[in-house]
């Protein structure tokens, strides 16, 4: 939980922080999952799955593989949200975070079955 949230967090400020100086949604929104994927893949593989295997590298292509589609799965549900949300000061704070939450079971159940297998 505290590595997701974490993570998830780190993300969310990033992609505000983007949008606020004005970069476009899917810009902001690969920076944003490019430093989330930094930090996730070390916390999570030593954290969440505890693991200690030395080929790290499989590891990382399959989580980096796993994190391309997310990323693609987040931006389409932020773009449905982005047509469906008024405009308000927090708005690009409040979409990321509601994908983000909406899709953590996705993303543990395919980092367990895929990334950390």
């Amino acid at each position: 939980m505290i590595v997701g949230g974490s993570g998830t967090l780190i993300d969310l400020l990033t992609y505000s922080g983007l949008r606020f100086l004005g970069l476009r949604h899917w810009i902001a929104l690969a920076i944003s999952f490019g430093v989330g994927v930094v930090i996730g893949f070390v916390l999570t593989r030593h954290w969440v799955f505890r693991s200690r295997d030395p080929q790290w590298e499989g590891q990382l292509v399959r989580f980096v593989l796993v994190i391309l589609f997310l990323y693609c799965l987040n931006g389409v549900v932020m773009e449905v949200l982005y047509r469906i949300v008024p405009a308000f000061a927090g708005r690009s704070f409040f979409v990321r975070g509601l994908s983000a939450v909406s899709l953590l079971p996705v993303s543990f159940t395919l980092h367990r079955r895929v990334s950390f297998a």
